[in-house]
C-alpha cells in the first residue's frame, strides 16, 4: 500500500509539472520594431511574435539558461529589414517556424532568420519561409 502511494505521488507530480506553462504574445506595428521573448524552466512554452514595419528584429529564447518541457515559437514578420532568431532548448520537442515578408526598393529588402535547437529525448522540427517582393 505505502508503495501504490508513492508511485501515485510520483505520477501526480510528474501531471502537475506537464500542466505548468509560460506563453507569450506579441504583436507590434511601427516603422521600427524590437522583440525579445525569454522563456525558461522546467515547463511547457510557447511564443507567438508578429511584426509589421520598416525594420523588424526577434529574438526567442526558450530553455536556454535552464531546459523546458516542450518549446514553441512562431515568428511572422513583413518589413523591409526582418531579422529572426530562435533558440530552443528542451528535454521534450521543439518546433519553430519563421516567415519573413520583405518589401520595398530590392537594393534594401532584406531577410535574416537563425534558428537552434537541442532537444534530449524528443524531435527538432524548423520551418523557415522568406520572400522579396
Amino acid at each position: 500500500m505505502r508503495k501504490l502511494f508513492i508511485t501515485s505521488v510520483a505520477v501526480l507530480a510528474l501531471s502537475s509539472a506537464a500542466q505548468a506553462a509560460n506563453t507569450s504574445t506579441t504583436v507590434q506595428v511601427g516603422l521600427v520594431n524590437g522583440s525579445s521573448v525569454s522563456q525558461q524552466g522546467l515547463t511547457n512554452d510557447s511564443s507567438s511574435t508578429t511584426q509589421i514595419g520598416i525594420l523588424n528584429g526577434a529574438s526567442t529564447m526558450q530553455g536556454t539558461s535552464s531546459p523546458s518541457l516542450n518549446n514553441a515559437s512562431t515568428v511572422n514578420q513583413a518589413g523591409v529589414q526582418n531579422t529572426a532568431t530562435t533558440g530552443q532548448v528542451a528535454f521534450g520537442n521543439n518546433g519553430s517556424a519563421i516567415t519573413q515578408n520583405s518589401f520595398g526598393p530590392p537594393a534594401v529588402q532584406n531577410n535574416s532568420a537563425a534558428v537552434g535547437q537541442l532537444s534530449g529525448l524528443g524531435i527538432n522540427t524548423s520551418t523557415v519561409s522568406q520572400t522579396a517582393h
